[in-house]
Formats: structure tokens, sequence, C-alpha cells
């Protein structure tokens, strides 16, 4: 498990990978199904996975909205799936493989539906050479996913941030870290705030994971007040109040 706290219930930003062992089909049920309740809040700044081998086979799983992404670690061919928990047991145990190969006199029932395709980064073990030119059409095609049909603007075209104090910095840092959002809907737009200069975005999807694209950020003021010069699109993320932010056009609230 990899920024999961030991018995999986919780996501722990910066926890790292924690070795479970060796589970049965059950043990695993339960632990995937407990996966896909985290809380949303928790698990978009944590970013927590599950990876789970099998013979020589590597799985990734990763949950959003109570659903869970399936990934073939070997097979970058294959696309993520959102998949059931019955589903993500039957791929690891065979059985859903055997189910889609058999000859159509030896089942009486209906063939399966097929899986929602869902789009998700690719897995770390990769080759280096492979992992940049998807992570380039990755953080591309993100950075559409989260910013279509919203307002873009030129980071050229920003004035310039008046400088804060180290004191002011930390301070405005530490309130700031948060997670933010213009709605839960499909379609809408969260911001997280990392601290220390780091930022991520994201756009909410009916079906699949979030589109999540990363940034920076440097604190400053403008007319007075504090702001957040990014590089992404936009550029400029202002601070309205102490729980609201603007950005690209929208009101982003704070979660509690």
């Amino acid at each position: 498990m990899v920024n999961l706290s030991s018995d999986g219930r919780k996501a722990v930003e910066g926890a790292g990978p924690v070795e479970v062992g060796t589970l049965d089909a059950e043990q695993l049920h339960t632990l995937l199904e407990t996966f896909a309740e985290l809380d949303p809040v928790e698990n978009t700044r944590a970013d927590p996975e599950i990876r789970i081998v099998v013979r020589r086979d590597r799985f990734i799983v990763r949950t959003g909205q109570k659903k869970l992404f399936f990934q073939d670690v070997r097979n970058l061919a294959e696309p993520t799936y959102v998949l059931s928990t019955e589903d993500v047991i039957a791929e690891l145990d065979g059985t859903a493989a055997a189910k889609r190969t058999a000859p159509p006199f030896a089942m009486a029932a209906a063939p399966a539906p097929e899986p929602v395709v869902a789009a998700l980064p690719p897995p770390e073990e990769t080759s280096r050479t492979t992992t940049s030119i998807l992570l380039g059409l990755v953080l591309l095609l993100g950075g559409y996913a989260v910013y279509s049909g919203v307002t873009r603007g030129s980071k050229g075209d920003l004035p310039s941030l008046a400088a804060l104090t180290p004191s002011e910095r930390a301070a405005e840092d530490s309130h700031l870290t948060a997670v933010y959002m213009t709605g839960s809907q499909p379609g809408q737009h969260g911001l997280v705030i990392l601290g220390d200069g780091k930022l991520k975005l994201f756009r909410v999807h009916a079906q699949a994971a979030p589109g999540v694209v990363y940034g920076t950020y440097q604190l400053g003021r403008i007319e007075g007040k504090v702001a957040l010069a990014t590089d992404q699109p936009g550029g400029l993320i202002r601070v309205l109040d102490r729980d609201s932010l603007s950005y690209c056009g929208e009101t982003f609230r704070r979660i509690p």
C-alpha cells in the first residue's frame, strides 16, 4: 500500500509504501472495499494506491468517487479500467480472462459488459524513455481536461508581485495549504495547495479518476492582497478571503 494507513482506512500524504504481505481473495476484497471508501479530500491530497503482485503479473489499483481504477503495470497498451471489487478479484484470479476466451456454446449466461475505460497517468515501473513520453502526453491531455471551457490567460501578461517577508511567506503558505473546489459535480474543478511552492489542479469526472495536473507557485502581493503566481494557464491565483480563491474566472472554496 502506498500513502495509506496500516488498515487502509485513511490516506496519509507522504507515508510512502508499506508491504502488506500475502492476502487471500477474501482479505483483498475487504481491503479494496475499504480503499474505495477513502475520504475524497484525503484521497486527493495523498494520491494513494495499492500495488498487487500475482505470480509474475503486477497491477496498480487507485480510487476516486468510490470507484476502483485497475491498471496492468506490465502491459501499458492496455487501458485503465473502472471495475467493481468483484471484477478486480476476477481479473487477478483469472476467471475474468477465462470468461472472455470461452467459446459461445460453453456459457449460457450473457457476456459480461465491457469495463469503462478511464485515462490515468502511467505506472512508475516502466522505462525512463517511455515514462517521459507518456508523462508528457498525460500532462498535455490532463491540462486540456482540467481547463477546457475555462478562460485562459498568459503568464507573460501577469503584473509582477510584491515580495513577502520570510515570516509572512511562511504564515501565508501554512494557512493556504488546503483543498479548494468550485463544486463536486462532474466537470467542476479542484485546486490543492500542497505548500512549499507546489500545487495540484484537477477536474471531477463522472466515471474516470479526476484528471490531475501538477504545478508550482510563488507567493506575493498584488494591489495589497496576497496572490499566487503559477506556471499554469491563467497564471495568477488571487486570495479573495481566508477560505476562497479566484482562478481562471472561477471561485474555489476551501473544503473543511
